[in-house]
């Protein structure tokens, strides 16, 4: 293939809906060009190999925040081995401040902005030895007119990997820590144009879409008519994952949601902060008991699972508005919380804020905040550890019975916990290697002797635990059994 479409995924399980786009609005080029992803796991030196083995012309690269190093390191050894080889390069983490990157350097092109239409005429152009420019600043496209990607997935893809749609571009708000803060509007895809192919990936087995919409029920009828689709063609096992606007939630949207089946939603909310001052200062908007209340809403909804997220280390946040929003959140009764530390996207509007609130960043990807006028590193340390702790203890669901105890009765849920990550971390000097029957070990150990529960009780709750995750492997292996025995019946 003269063309081909590449970059590393986080895992084997996503799949590059980016890489899709451009290589369905191929034109005539479409039948010279293949896509070959990677995952985090491969080495440089094993992608370059499995590239250079396509003897292509053209290699394009899809960069993001995760994969920016291993891209770079493979970019070296192709430009090493194959000086003629033309790379091409664009995605959120070369498309803002890409002087100063090494990547860029050793690239022939870069493309800034939607590819669809930019990616297509500068391939032609180089196959038909033209010089173009090493910049391109590419327009964003006609969502209505470019071939949506959805048949570049493959057989393997929908049985094996996630499948990542989208309706919309764009974010009508304009919080600085993030990239869309910089985009003008929101543009939708027609709903006409969206339900045949999905309707194609539904009957060729694909059970599981993530839409990568920004906040996709800002626009209610355009949600409505989505969600209503999808609940009118659903079939066994489907779920819909899709990134919710907390501060709206629409009667339409409500009821729709309130009549799905158990676990047919589940919905990733961006509360980032409760506090006001934080808020306003990052041009995010917080109508708080609106949020609240709507929070509240969802999570009683056997519909939807319900996924929160906070962010730790915006400009004058500190570790008791932290606690305090933590709190705050918690009693909403998402079924995860997810804890993220603040990280410095290239060319984001939160830069305005580095002199003031002496945000200092970590230089390498994921440009994570070690250090603010408010937060020391210290403290936002022992705040990654909680994070990671509050993962492996309560977000995986291993101790629904145990885990709770931990902050029983006691004031704040954050200070409790808190409480825990620092008898463990001290104990263990670690965050990571601890199985199931470990974790069970320390709560227990934690629990009766620290927080002085009985350890009958304690003994009771983790047994319970221990139990219920080991008849859901049992289950799981059961049903795999049963589906390979049906498997060979259909061959």
């Amino acid at each position: 293939m003269e063309i081909v479409f590449s970059t590393f995924n986080a895992r084997y399980s996503h799949t590059a809906l980016a890489l899709r786009c451009l290589r369905a609005n191929l034109g005539e080029l479409h039948g010279r060009s293949v896509i070959i992803e990677f995952d985090n796991r491969l080495s440089p030196q094993a992608a370059a190999e499995k590239l250079l083995a396509c003897r292509a012309e053209i290699i394009l690269f899809s960069v993001y925040i995760w994969n920016l190093t291993l891209i770079t390191e493979t970019v070296l050894i192709l430009r090493a081995v194959r000086p003629d080889l033309k790379i091409i390069i664009g995605g959120p983490e070369v498309s803002y401040e890409y002087e100063e990157l090494i990547l860029f350097g050793l690239v022939d092109h870069l493309i800034c902005g939607e590819g669809e239409l930019a990616t297509e005429k500068l391939c032609r152009d180089l196959l038909s030895g033209k010089t173009p420019p090493k910049v391109i600043h590419a327009q964003p496209v006609d969502l209505k007119t470019i071939t949506l990607p959805y048949d570049e997935y493959t057989e393997e893809d929908i049985a094996r990997r996630r499948i990542y749609v989208e309706t919309s571009r764009g974010c009508p708000f304009h919080c600085e820590y993030c990239l869309s803060a910089l985009e003008e509007t929101v543009r939708f895809i027609p709903a006409a144009r969206l339900f045949p192919v999905f309707g194609k990936l539904i009957e060729r087995g694909a059970r599981i879409f993530k839409f990568l919409d920004r906040s996709f029920n800002i626009h209610s009828a355009h949600a409505a008519a989505i969600l209503r689709y999808f609940l009118e063609n659903r079939r066994d096992g489907m779920m819909l994952h899709l990134e919710w606007e907390p501060d709206h939630l629409p009667a339409a949207l409500k009821e729709l949601m309130a009549d799905a089946p158990p676990g047919f939603f589940q919905l990733e909310v961006g509360v980032q902060t409760f506090n006001a001052d934080v808020a306003r200062r990052i041009n995010r908007a917080l109508h708080a008991e609106r949020i609240e209340a709507h929070l509240r809403a969802l999570a009683a909804m056997p519909s939807i699972h319900l996924h929160a997220d906070l962010i730790a280390g915006l400009p004058g946040e500190t570790l008791e508005s932290i606690a305090a929003g933590f709190d705050r959140l918690h009693a909403c009764g998402p079924h995860e919380i997810q804890l993220g530390i603040l990280k410095k996207l290239r060319g984001a509007p939160i830069a305005r804020h580095d002199q003031e609130w002496q945000m200092v960043y970590n230089n390498s990807p994921p440009y994570n905040v070690v250090q603010t006028s408010t937060l020391s590193f210290l403290k936002l340390q022992k705040i990654r550890r909680f994070a990671r702790f509050w993962d492996i203890t309560v977000n995986n669901g291993r101790f629904p019975q145990t885990a709770p105890l931990l902050w029983k009765n006691r004031e704040s849920v954050f200070g409790a916990f808190m409480e825990w990550t620092e008898w463990i971390f001290e104990k263990t000097q670690t965050t990571f290697g601890f199985s199931p029957q470990l974790l069970a070990q320390l709560l227990e150990e934690f629990l009766t002797e620290r927080r002085k529960w009985s350890p009958a009780k304690i003994r009771t709750a983790v047994q319970a635990d221990l139990s219920a995750r080991s008849a859901g492997f049992r289950g799981m292996e059961r049903q795999a059994r049963t589906s390979r025995k049906d498997s060979g019946k259909n061959k």
